[in-house]
């Protein structure tokens, strides 16, 4: 399990409450940018705790649009590192069997144009466990394989008029990236804003 800690100052906890700002993260996938919010929450405190667990869930959308939410248009399977699904000539994802890259999740394609996408399990800061999308490919995948490669680094930020789920093509706001690869857990202390590590 992976646990992020977010400390906020009494000040920051304010006037980010008062604007209507609300917490989120986001998941690196592969060298590709942040996509999707993973989870945006507005029932944030000055302590918060963020973690999640490798439990994956594999779907595909016909589209990738920004500011519009998620909606698996397949089927959604469990599915492990190492491990490949196959999207058959119906459109269904069948259960998944070892192969592909060790690191990955793998959808083989046998459809046609289709954005894979991934679910992730994580702890929301309200004690409340949920498999929510953490990437959506951008480009369209067309029969084949294509791999994604969950890595354990996270984006923390604020932003208004966000909803958990949401594709987006930018960040706005004053974000820090939080590297876990190498350590299961990790403080960072939003205040003045800017953010420090603890």
């Amino acid at each position: 399990m992976k646990t992020v800690q977010i400390k906020i100052s009494s000040e920051e906890l304010a006037s980010l409450k008062g604007n209507g700002y609300k917490l989120c993260f986001a998941k690196k996938v592969g060298d590709n940018s942040y996509n999707v919010v993973w989870h945006a929450f507005d029932n944030y405190l000055s302590q918060n705790t963020f973690s999640w667990t490798p439990q994956y869930e594999l779907f595909g959308i016909n589209t990738f649009q920004h500011d519009i939410r998620v909606q698996a248009q397949t089927n959604i399977v469990k599915i492990g590192l190492g491990q490949t699904s196959t999207l058959n000539a119906s459109g269904v994802l069948e259960n998944p069997i070892s192969g592909g890259p060790s690191i990955g999740i793998t959808m083989e394609n046998d459809y046609g144009n289709i954005h894979p996408g991934l679910n992730q399990t994580a702890t929301g800061i309200d004690g409340r466990v949920s498999s929510d999308p953490i990437y959506v490919e951008k480009k369209t995948s067309i029969q084949g394989n294509a791999s994604m490669i969950p890595i354990e680094n996270i984006l923390v930020w604020f932003q208004q008029l966000i909803e958990t789920s949401t594709m987006i093509s930018q960040i706005i706001g004053t974000p820090t990236e939080i590297d876990l690869t190498g350590t299961n857990s990790a403080t960072r202390l939003y205040s003045n804003g800017k953010w420090t590590t603890e």
